[in-house]
């Protein structure tokens, strides 16, 4: 018991470490426009109103909220194939009916895609990033990953 406990702190602590390395890049390159908000915007300016005293750290919160998002996006893996399967009965749905007519999902030609645009929208507003994209020629059909 006493080697389990040891071989799972041991683990606990490289996920920490790993993640304060990752904090520390995502504060590197975030450093300069909190910088840049705190100059412009800073709450302990006299004569700011109560909305301009509450904007200015959400801007800098939304910044961060939104970096993250965008670092978790940017490591998400390639579509699994539990994922592909789910994505060629997608596609075979929202094709033309002429185009899927005979064509079995599994049967369809697929091509991955890599580093396709895409925006979402979100509670901190939208954000634009890059994904996998499957495409499938038979069908003249592309669909996301679907997570």
């Amino acid at each position: 018991m006493g080697e389990e406990g040891g071989q799972m702190g041991r683990c606990k602590k490289r996920r920490a470490s790993s993640a304060s390395k990752r904090a520390d890049a995502l504060y590197t390159k975030l450093k300069p426009h909190i910088v840049e908000m705190i100059e412009k915007n800073d709450p302990a300016v006299a004569g700011l109103d109560s909305h301009q005293i509450e904007a200015n750290p959400a801007a800098v919160g939304d910044l961060l909220a939104k970096a993250a998002m965008l670092e978790a996006l940017a490591a998400q893996p390639p579509a699994t194939e539990a994922e592909i399967v789910e994505a060629r009965q997608e596609a075979s749905k929202k094709a033309d009916p002429n185009l899927a007519t005979g064509k079995k999902p599994g049967d369809l030609r697929m091509t991955r895609i890599q580093e396709k645009e895409r925006g979402i929208k979100t509670a901190r507003g939208g954000i634009r990033y890059k994904r996998e994209y499957l495409y499938f020629p038979d069908l003249k059909v592309g669909i996301f990953p679907p997570r």
